[in-house]
């Protein structure tokens, strides 16, 4: 038994090899930088004017069939706009249906919970003198595609729609993609964006 342990462990080696090659992974956690462009009031700001604040997001998934998963994300972002220090947070959980057309090709349809959350605090003499907060709730729906181009790098796209009780309902695009460097760890990209604005992400991404 032994003499043929060399050979099993070798065949068992290809077969994941194999599996891992045309099968996308739907669990995962990701943390990393997150920076926002937003395009300001050209009547207040001038033309061509842009706020671009920065800090963190999360992201994760998790594979409750074999079709349907579990989706969340967060992003935080913060910066100082004149004498005023912005701060806006969005959270969105989804549950998806996915879909494998082809192997190393997979659809998915997702919709749930949003919220989106806005502090501004007037600073003066290096204090806050004075704070506006505001915060809406609502829902999103999403859909797209993604795809292994190569067993290591993952390319994504999806189209959203965002609703948001308070704010004006958003289309919004999306674009990502994921190199693994081994069974468990890949560097993310990811880029969320509309005519006015968009957030631009990278990170690290744990796979289980």
């Amino acid at each position: 038994m032994m003499r043929h342990l060399p050979v099993i462990c070798a065949a068992s080696l290809l077969m994941a090899s194999s599996l891992s090659a045309d099968t996308i992974n739907w669990n995962s956690l990701s943390a990393g930088y997150a920076k926002a462009n937003i395009k300001l009031d050209a009547a207040d700001f001038g033309e061509r004017s842009r706020f671009k604040p920065d800090g963190w997001q999360l992201q994760g998934s998790y594979l409750l069939t074999e079709q349907l998963y579990l989706r969340g994300r967060y992003d935080r972002v913060t910066g100082d706009l004149l004498n005023v220090r912005v701060k806006s947070e969005q959270s969105w959980v989804s549950l998806g249906l996915r879909q494998q057309v082809m192997p190393g090709m997979d659809t998915f349809f997702e919709g749930g919970y949003a919220k989106e959350s806005a502090s501004s605090d007037i600073i003066f003499m290096d204090d806050i003198a004075l704070r506006f907060r505001d915060s809406g709730s609502g829902y999103q729906l999403g859909a797209g595609v993604r795809y292994l181009a190569t067993p290591e790098l993952e390319l994504s796209a999806a189209l959203r729609h965002v609703n948001v009780s308070g704010l004006d309902s958003s289309t919004l695009g999306e674009l990502n993609a994921s190199y693994r460097f081994n069974a468990q760890f890949a560097l993310y990209s990811n880029f969320l964006f509309d005519s006015d604005a968009s957030i631009l992400g990278v990170g690290l991404s744990f796979h289980f």
